[in-house]
């Protein structure tokens, strides 16, 4: 009816399992490749099971045709019969010309069959499709046929193809002698989305379709109501065909898809299915919401481990976060121009044991070039003459280039309180200049190795350098640099050498010509 509608030239979506349309995607590849080694291999008992319309019958004729000669099967599709019907079916599907009466003159008599195909090297395929309709009984008449065998090898090839509802059966304790001599099994699962998206152009393809027929979201649509079913794709492809020839249209259209699937659903199924949906929605919503909340419990413990470098103590960490966040909620808290507000000693506890006194030095003075062997000698401990040097020097870091050192402790790399206020002040004249830039440099003692010294002078720098972008200053006009043992203020030799040299120096440069910018 359609099919010059379409510029076909004959029905691509027919139930019947026609071979020339057959598509095989990698499910099926891989069932038809396990089939023909139960063969090959006289493997006996082999198992292929999947839902209603997967397919399943459809690759038992590939497999079928795809065999030579030397192979001899037949395929049973009705084995819902007794035990005598069930010999007769065997007999006449095997084309031996005879009716039996009895049990025993059938056993004698395919016993025979079996020996003479084996002599002339032919193997012998029995394939009983519908397998979850055979009774326990037949089962266990089945079971003991392959017991008719010689030595070398199984006379008979048994394959069980049915619904999944058979693996139920299997499993049951009188079953059980026969699940033992099943070697082979393999499920087949519906198609996925691209899978039925590429089932469909093929069957549109052989049909001699030369253009694509169904928009991406039709197909889309196809597959929400199919669930990758090849049965119900063939259906409801057909019934959208079908239905865009009645309202001329070249093109199917989820619209079309959707019309289609209600006439195709029975009265209620709608209802289920959209309560279906209805349910799924929600099971992802909450499955989303509870997923948010990990992800955001996780972000808020990693963040300060990615970013701020990770302190060497469990309760040098616990700060670090709790330092990282408060700055973070002050920061979204706080209007733009109030980001620069100091913080007092008391809002950030000093955890570790280190000098309080953070020294300010003009870049000028402390860039000279020092005698070669002898590191730059700057005390950290401060008397009452270096403090009135220091306090005017604070009162030009508006208009010079300026230099912060900071002092750290031991192994950690938490920036103790009495730096915060100047580093607050540092941000105020990167925010106030935008062509101002700086430089943090983390260094160490020379305790511990090359390797983790130069990774923990990192960690200083980075801390200090998060610091300032949380105060408003672009993290594209600070350079953080681990400088490891490098340039040490006194010798390592003593204590109060060690404790001068672990510090991060904190370098704001302006441009030449803009120091009396304001």
């Amino acid at each position: 009816m359609y099919l010059s509608h379409y510029n076909l030239i004959e029905k691509p979506f027919q139930i019947s399992t026609d071979p020339k349309f057959l598509w095989l995607g990698e499910k099926h590849r891989e069932a038809l490749a396990v089939l023909k080694y139960g063969i090959i291999n006289n493997q006996g008992f082999v198992l292929l099971t999947g839902d209603v319309g997967t397919g399943k019958t459809t690759l038992i004729n590939a497999l079928v045709n795809s065999l030579d000669k030397d192979t001899i099967v037949a395929v049973v599709s009705d084995p819902k019969l007794d035990r005598l019907e069930f010999f007769n079916l065997i007999a006449r599907v095997f084309k031996i010309n005879r009716v039996f009466k009895e049990k025993l003159d059938f056993t004698i008599y395919f016993s025979q069959f079996l020996n003479a195909a084996y002599k002339n090297n032919k193997k012998v395929l029995f394939i009983i499709d519908e397998a979850q309709n055979i009774s326990l009984e037949l089962l266990e008449e089945i079971r003991l046929l392959s017991n008719i065998e010689i030595p070398e090898r199984k006379l008979l090839n048994i394959f069980f193809v049915g619904q999944n509802e058979f693996n139920s059966i299997l499993m049951r304790n009188e079953c059980r002698p026969l699940r033992q001599r099943i070697t082979v099994t393999y499920n087949i699962d519906p198609l996925t989305q691209s899978e039925s998206t590429e089932y469909i152009a093929h069957r549109l393809k052989v049909a001699g379709g030369s253009r694509e027929i169904f928009t991406g979201r039709a197909i889309r649509k196809i597959y929400s109501f199919s669930k990758g079913y090849p049965r119900l794709i063939n259906i409801i492809c057909d019934h959208a065909l079908l239905t865009g020839y009645v309202k001329d249209l070249t093109t199917i259209t989820p619209k079309v898809v959707k019309e289609c699937t209600k006439e195709l659903s029975l009265p209620g199924e709608i209802k289920i299915n959209r309560s279906r949906e209805v349910k799924l929605r929600r099971r992802e919503s909450k499955k989303f919401g509870k997923r948010a909340i990990l992800y955001s419990c996780l972000l808020f413990l990693l963040l300060p481990l990615i970013y701020p470098p990770v302190s060497a103590t469990l309760k040098g960490y616990v700060t670090n976060v709790v330092n990282f966040y408060d700055q973070l909620f002050e920061d979204f808290a706080a209007p733009a121009h109030s980001r620069t507000t100091t913080r007092s000693d008391a809002e950030i506890p000093e955890k570790t044991s280190v000098s309080n006194t953070v020294i300010r030095v003009p870049i000028k003075n402390t860039e000279s070039k020092q005698p070669s062997g002898s590191p730059k000698e700057l005390e950290v401990s401060v008397n009452s003459d270096t403090q009135s040097q220091l306090n005017e020097t604070t009162q030009h870091i508006d208009s010079q280039d300026l230099k912060l050192i900071i002092p750290f402790g031991y192994n950690s790399n938490e920036v103790p309180a009495s730096a915060y206020h100047d580093l607050d002040r540092a941000a105020a004249v990167a925010l106030k200049d935008p062509d101002v830039t700086m430089v943090v440099k983390g260094y160490t003692d020379d305790k511990g190795s090359n390797a983790y010294n130069s990774q923990l002078s990192a960690f200083r720098a980075n801390i200090v350098k998060n610091y300032l972008v949380g105060r408003g200053v672009s993290p594209k006009r600070i350079k953080a640099i681990g400088m490891g043992e490098e340039d040490p203020l006194k010798l390592n030799t003593t204590e109060d050498g060690r404790r001068a040299n672990r510090r991060v120096e904190v370098e704001v440069h302006r441009p030449p010509g803009n120091s009396s910018r304001n």
